[in-house]
C-alpha cells in the first residue's frame, strides 16, 4: 500500500509518503523529525485522534460543557466515546482541565473538562 500523510505533530506539516504492506516493511520519505516516524507509523496501523464534545452540565450559566481527552485515543474508540459522554451529566462547578474519568473507556486517556463554568446562584 501506498499513502500520502500530512503530518500534524508540528507546525512543519511534513507530507509524509508511506508505502508497506506490514509494520515490517514500512518505508517512510518526507518526514523532517523523528516525531513524524512515530505519527506516521500509528496513522498506518494504529491511529489515534483527541476526543473533543460537549456534555449536559447543571447549576451553570450554560447548559452545555466543552469536554475533550488529555491524549489521543484509538480512532475506533471515537464514536464508544460519544455515546458515553451523551449518557453523562456534569454539575457546576468545574475547573479547566479538571478529570471528569480516567482512563476514559479504557483508552488510557483522561476525560476532561476544557473550560471552567462557576456554579450559577
Amino acid at each position: 500500500m501506498k499513502r500520502t500523510i500530512i503530518c500534524t505533530v508540528c507546525p512543519n506539516g511534513c507530507a509524509i509518503e508511506a508505502e508497506y504492506t506490514s509494520r515490517e516493511d514500512l518505508k517512510l520519505t518526507g518526514y523532517s523529525c523523528k516525531r513524524g516516524i512515530t505519527y506516521a507509523t500509528d496513522e498506518c496501523f494504529a491511529p489515534k485522534r483527541t476526543f473533543t464534545s460537549s456534555m449536559r452540565i447543571t447549576g451553570a450559566s450554560r447548559r452545555m460543557m466543552p469536554v475533550r481527552t488529555d491524549a489521543p485515543v484509538p480512532k475506533e474508540l471515537l464514536m464508544d466515546c460519544g455515546a458515553a459522554t451523551r449518557e453523562m451529566t456534569l454539575e457546576a462547578p468545574m475547573k479547566s482541565h479538571q478529570v471528569l474519568q480516567e482512563n476514559f473507556l479504557g483508552s488510557g486517556a483522561n476525560l476532561i473538562a476544557a473550560m471552567t463554568l462557576e456554579r450559577e446562584a
